[in-house]
């Protein structure tokens, strides 16, 4: 063998025997793969808030169906179906299939009203009046921003009506007339400044009207 051919044989296996280590040790998977921090910990994910979609709208309409006794409203065309929300017996829907009007007067619904329904965060209107729902007004009605109208009477709702109402600074007619509730008239409805119409009327209220309703000029 000639010594020019010896010399690179000699200098190829001392790169091979320099390589072959760190090979190995990039290919060691005693440690698991890991994005660690500046401190050297591994990050944990963030966690997903939940958002107002037709998922979270379609949550409370079955939340209603099932604590009104859904099977016996006179009319649940289309409820629990595969069909969209606006094809659901007295529901409308925006271009975005969010929930703005759910009108079920007279249905025939018996039991009450669920929290869930103030997820509904589009609505403008919600009309569950002259039905046989009791028990109380759920406080989370008072999230809905976006409510004109809520017209609850005529049914055997109880208990004092909550004072969140008075968050809904768009609410035009609020009727809550021909129920059994007590207590008195929350002074937060004075923020309700494009209230339009209020009936309180046939129920066992108790108290004085409260003067900060003065100020509600379009009443």
């Amino acid at each position: 063998m000639r010594p020019g051919m010896t010399r690179r044989l000699i200098i190829l296996s001392l790169v091979l025997a320099l390589a072959l280590p760190v090979a190995l040790l990039a290919c060691d998977p005693g440690e698991p793969s890991a994005s660690p921090t500046d401190d050297g910990a591994t990050a944990a994910p963030l966690p997903t808030l939940a958002q107002p979609s037709t998922e979270t709208d379609r949550d409370a309409l079955v939340a209603l169906y099932n604590a009104a006794n859904g099977p016996r409203w006179t009319n649940n065309e289309s409820w629990l179906s595969d069909a969209p929300m606006s094809e659901w017996h007295g529901v409308l829907a925006d271009e975005n299939h969010r929930v703005v009007f759910l009108s079920l007067t007279d249905s025939r619904l018996n039991g009450e009203i669920p929290p869930e329904l103030g997820n509904l965060s589009n609505q403008t209107r919600l009309h569950l009046d002259e039905n046989e729902l009791s028990g109380e007004i759920p406080s989370e009605l008072g999230n809905l921003a976006n409510l004109t109208a809520l017209w609850l009477f005529r049914n055997e709702l109880s208990g004092e009506i909550p004072s969140e109402l008075g968050n809904l600074a768009n609410l035009q007619w609020l009727r809550l007339y021909r129920n059994q509730l007590s207590g008195e008239i929350p002074s937060e409805f004075s923020n309700l400044y494009k209230l339009t119409v209020l009936g309180l009327s046939g129920n066992a209220l108790s108290g004085g009207i409260p003067p900060e309703l003065g100020k509600l000029v379009s009443l």
